[in-house]
């Protein structure tokens, strides 16, 4: 209703007044809207006729503003820029990013006095916050003004008083222009106040440390960073860690004291590493310290630890096996035992007494899942480390009963059975192992099938696998080891002559004694083929054993010896070769002998799988020798 107290022609004139405003209103949106469609095609010239012409009609009208000084400073159109923004901050004034838009296109335009000019009045008027001051540091930094920069941040720090301000956006400006030494002072001053942000500037820290000129400044940065020590031990570890410098590592990390769970996890997490990192000898150092040193209540915690203790020293015993890159023994089958250990000198040193230290202080824990875990992992330290079997079958059977979830349960019965082959019973394994469902393939099957194979049981083996084979499914994770299998039989043993099959008993016998690391017995026993039986199918594969054995024993000779014998077999000749070469190059350090094998496998052996690889490998050493 009209207020009657207003006279008939105010009224009319009022509503007129909201009819036009509204119908600019809009007008301005539908030009806005048009000048978006031309600048989206392309028609950029056209577009800009429009927005200066909503700005005429609306001044302070933003979102023409906004798409109209985007254009200008993208197109560096820096001019028409100044004149745009000066003529809105007559009208918005307080705007401050627009004031520092302007010093910007004054700036880009060669008027760095005018530029300047407003920067200083910025500081003088503006700086009330710390969005203000970054608002200032960032255009400060766009334009390499170092100086003010710095300068600015000294201001900011004492007014707001916040020692580490701008620290991240310091570094990484250093950082960019590879000044690393301010940026590594800029990231020790965000630590020092900061600790949150360690692993954020370790990573920094380790990035920058890519430059190795820059190495002795880190250290020597690190090193006068006194006012957080733990901080500044953990950065030089992990740089030491990364540089190859495990030894100084491990000092680093033993400076370090926090005295809480931390600890424990950066100790375990280390040690682990430098498994990985092959570094064996320093890692069981770690995994002992870890143990020596800390009160480890949890048993989970205490199992990861044993058990990568555990592999460390098994890593440790079979470096040497892992020099080969093209010759392997049926990679990833499961039905041929990988691992050939020689002396175990460890045996009488520490590591036995800490297996028998935390057994111990497992018996004074109520038993629970997680006690159960590190029984089953003390047992497989004891089976596959230490050839320990009654050893690892207490420490089964005292998983067993610590309320072990199902699928443990299982696992360690397996492995109960498995001890039975290691220790040579194969009578009871195959009554062990006999699968209760008929065409049922799991890992008990397959432990049944080594178990005929090592006992000489070739032809129920034979009739096994054929029945079985019938009912296995392509996508059962044994599939493609059964078939591999079964073509060594078929091929060694199933057509052969009686000597064929005695010599083809004769090599199970051969990987039963490994599976046992009954390695002398396992080496006499491939030698009587080699001797008796040079004429039976299964000659070269048992001189390729034999070779295989005695590298992973480090005797090189030997190896070298048998693995020429191999050549002269058309079957393996291949193989032969390329054996012959990566012993020439990985134990005897003979590139040149070795490229003659690799050059002689290229020109006899054009049908063979490893043709493209061995000539990129003669490639890549040639390269490298030249």
């Amino acid at each position: 209703m009209i207020n009657p107290m207003i006279k008939p022609q105010n009224t009319v004139i009022w509503i007129a007044s909201i009819f036009c405003i509204v119908l600019g209103q809009d007008r301005n949106y539908n030009n806005f809207q048009e000048g978006l469609s031309l600048e989206r095609s392309g028609k950029i010239e056209e577009a800009i006729i429009i927005y200066n012409e909503i700005l005429n009609n609306a001044p302070d009208h933003q979102p023409s503003f906004f798409q109209l000084k985007n254009i200008y400073y993208n197109r560096s159109k820096n001019k028409d820029g100044i004149e745009l923004v000066s003529k809105w901050l007559a009208n918005k004034s307080t705007d401050l990013q627009s004031i520092l838009l302007l010093s910007e296109f004054y700036f880009r335009d060669s008027k760095e006095k005018e530029a300047k000019k407003i920067w200083a009045q910025f500081e003088k008027n503006h700086l009330s916050s710390k969005s203000t001051y970054r608002m200032l540091f960032h255009t400060y930094a766009k334009y390499n003004q170092v100086k003010e920069m710095e300068q600015l941040v000294r201001i900011s720090r004492d007014k707001l008083n916040e020692p580490y301000l701008f620290s991240i956006d310091l570094a990484n400006y250093f950082q960019a222009r590879q000044t690393f030494s301010k940026a590594v002072d800029e990231y020790i001053l965000l630590i020092t106040y900061q600790k949150q942000y360690l692993q954020f500037v370790t990573d920094r820290i380790l990035l920058i440390s890519d430059d190795k000129t820059t190495h002795e400044m880190i250290v020597s940065k690190l090193n006068n960073f006194t006012s957080n020590l733990n901080e500044s031990r953990s950065i030089l570890a992990a740089f030491y860690f990364k540089t190859g410098n495990y030894e100084l590592s491990f000092e680093e990390n033993k400076k370090i004291v926090t005295n809480n769970i931390n600890d424990i996890k950066r100790w375990k997490d280390f040690a682990a590493n430098l498994r990985k990192e092959k570094k064996y000898d320093i890692s069981i150092r770690s995994y002992h310290y870890l143990l020596q040193n800390f009160n480890v209540n949890d048993p989970k915690i205490l199992g990861d630890a044993l058990l990568g203790l555990g592999f460390a020293y098994e890593d440790q015993i079979s470096e040497n096996q892992n020099k080969l890159k093209f010759t392997s023994w049926f990679a990833d089958n499961i039905f041929f035992p990988k691992k050939i250990i020689g002396s175990k000198s460890f045996k009488e040193n520490s590591f036995l007494n800490t297996i028998e230290h935390y057994q111990s202080v497992l018996t004074l824990l109520p038993s629970s899942h997680t006690t159960a875990i590190v029984h089953y992992k003390l047992g497989e330290i004891q089976a596959n480390v230490l050839d320990d079997y009654d050893g690892a079958l207490f420490s089964y059977e005292a998983a067993k009963k610590s309320s072990p979830n199902e699928n443990l349960k299982k696992e360690i019965n397996l492995k109960i059975g498995k001890l039975l082959m290691n220790a040579g019973k194969l009578n009871e394994s195959l009554d062990y192992f006999h699968p209760r469902k008929k065409y049922y393939i799991n890992d008990r099957t397959v432990n049944f099938i080594n178990s005929m194979l090592y006992q000489g049981q070739i032809n129920n083996t034979i009739s096994f696998l054929d029945t079985t084979f019938m009912k296995i499914e392509p996508d059962n994770i044994y599939f493609n080891d059964f078939i591999e299998l079964k073509g060594i039989i078929d091929n060694f043993y199933s057509n052969g002559t009686a000597n064929d099959k005695y010599a083809f008993t004769l090599f199970f016998k051969s990987e039963n004694f490994i599976n046992q690391n009954k390695i002398n017995e396992a080496i006499k026993t491939l030698q009587i083929i080699k001797s008796n039986h040079e004429s039976a199918l299964i000659y070269p594969l048992a001189l390729k054993r034999l070779s295989l054995i005695f590298l992973a024993l480090n005797e090189k000779d030997k190896a070298k010896k048998i693995a020429t014998q191999l050549i002269d077999n058309i079957d393996f000749k291949d193989q032969a070769l390329i054996l012959n070469g990566e012993i020439e190059e990985y134990y005897f350090d003979s590139v040149d002998t070795a490229l003659k094998y690799y050059k002689e496998f290229l020109r006899e052996c054009e049908v063979s799988i490893f043709l493209e690889p061995i000539r990129l490998h003669i490639r890549q050493i040639s390269e490298k020798n030249i």
